[in-house]
């Protein structure tokens, strides 16, 4: 079972889910989409379970941007998750996840889940990602990316459109004020599509029918310049947008600058890195932070079956 945790990318770091109360509520929340990020309005996600306060049972419906979200009570408690298929469109195809068992507790508030989807609505298409610049990182000695002097990343996602090359990719961040690198070593699910405007859909160097790539998997998240921290294998979803050539300066500036989005959790479901736009430090809202410098770029050669664009 593969849960695609999602969040709305905030610079900084998060050590425990406590120091999110202040914006958090108690629930359950997440997206039902294709793919290809398509959304589903109005599918049903039921949740069922025992709090503290005693058996509990509610539900709620994915709105216009495909999310939703289920108030819980707020003490500790054991849930499981499931999707009304009856409220999905006729031909769909639940890809993933089944029945989601959950634990919610004083450290850990909140649930992010989402369902992916497939369907004739959905119009699939295939693609691959390579991030970085000109700068050569002296920790990660790879050519990166950057969010201000603080953050560095760069690597491959997909490469060549293939799954397997490299175990789907590998991604790389450097976050030097908290002394952490995170390690996206496995690569599992990939989805392709187009911002809402202001960018037009697809890019142009090369020229492609999209312009932003999601993918979640495992990796590593380990200290750095003399921290020893090692929170050892977790879990990370990331997009990556595609809005511009060079990606960060030039006649498209502004709305158009390439935009970036990181979250990575522990394996008891503590957020150790959040990177977003610094709008909300909400992690179920995903709003991907303008880079300052290099490059990201969509491709779909060697992809079996490119879209027409």
């Amino acid at each position: 079972m593969k849960l695609n945790l999602t969040a709305k990318l905030s610079l900084g770091v998060l050590s425990c889910l406590a120091s999110l109360t202040a914006v958090q509520a108690w629930d359950i929340e997440g997206f039902v989409r294709c793919p290809n990020q398509t959304i589903f309005q109005g599918v049903v996600i039921s949740v069922s379970g025992t709090s503290c306060d005693g058996p509990f049972s509610s539900s709620g419906e994915t709105d216009g941007n495909g999310q939703y979200a289920i108030s819980l009570p707020e003490c500790p408690g054991t849930y499981t998750a499931i999707i009304d298929l009856s409220t999905l469109p006729a031909d769909a195809t639940l890809v993933s996840p089944g029945t989601v068992a959950f634990t919610i507790t004083d450290q850990a508030i909140q649930a992010f889940v989402d369902w992916t989807v497939d369907s004739s609505v959905c119009g699939q298409g295939l693609c691959w990602f390579t991030g970085g610049g000109m700068k050569i990182d002296n920790l990660l000695n790879i050519p990166v990316a950057e969010k201000g002097l603080k953050q560095s990343f760069g690597g491959n996602v997909y490469p060549g459109c293939s799954p397997t090359a490299g175990d789907g990719g590998n991604w790389n961040h450097i976050a030097r004020d908290l002394k952490l690198h995170f390690q996206g070593r496995s690569i599992h699910e990939v989805n392709c599509g187009n911002v809402t405007p202001p960018p037009p859909p697809g890019s142009n160097s090369p020229k492609t029918p999209f312009n932003f790539l999601e993918c979640q998997g495992t990796g590593t998240l380990k200290g750095v310049m003399g921290n020893k921290a090692d929170y050892g294998e977790v879990t990370f979803f990331a997009r990556f947008e595609d809005r511009n050539e060079p990606g960060h300066k030039g006649p498209n500036d502004g709305a158009l600058i390439d935009r970036y989005y990181l979250r990575v959790t522990d394996s008891s479901g503590v957020v150790r890195l959040l990177i977003n736009s610094n709008t909300s430090s909400d992690p179920a809202d995903m709003d991907p932070a303008p880079i300052t410098a290099g490059n990201f770029q969509i491709h779909v050669s060697s992809c079996d079956n490119p879209p027409n664009f």
